[in-house]
């Protein structure tokens, strides 16, 4: 047990920074498949460390819960106009890039496109 802990430092920086990204982009396919299956926008709604999925009623309401990012995971950057991403309900967004860096400085990319709302991880 003494061996493994100073490798659970090193591991669990990049491993929180691989989870957020997954939970991110999953929480943006959610928003991305609920906007073609109501035929409703939803977004994303980034805010500091943490971000909530959203859908427009006449104004944008909460669809669940708020999620935090882990601990030692920031956002860097983030090009989404209004800093959160959009989905029409024909699939498209409004397209944009959010980085994701961990206290080793290690980065993660989250790329959709405008025309198809593709959604990548770099």
């Amino acid at each position: 047990a003494v061996l493994m802990v100073p490798n659970m430092g090193a591991w669990l920086p990049n491993y929180r920074l691989r989870s957020a990204t997954r939970d991110i982009v999953s929480t943006m396919r959610v928003a991305q498949m609920r906007a073609v299956s109501t035929n409703m926008d939803y977004r994303v709604q980034i805010t500091g460390g943490s971000y909530v999925l959203q859908r427009n009623t006449m104004g944008w309401t909460d669809d669940g819960g708020t999620q935090t990012l882990p601990t030692g995971v920031t956002i860097n950057s983030n090009t989404f106009s209004g800093n959160n991403p959009l989905f029409s309900p024909n699939s498209s967004s409004n397209g944009g890039r959010l980085v994701l860096e961990n206290t080793k400085k290690t980065q993660r990319t989250i790329t959709v496109l405008p025309s198809t709302g593709r959604i990548s991880i770099q």
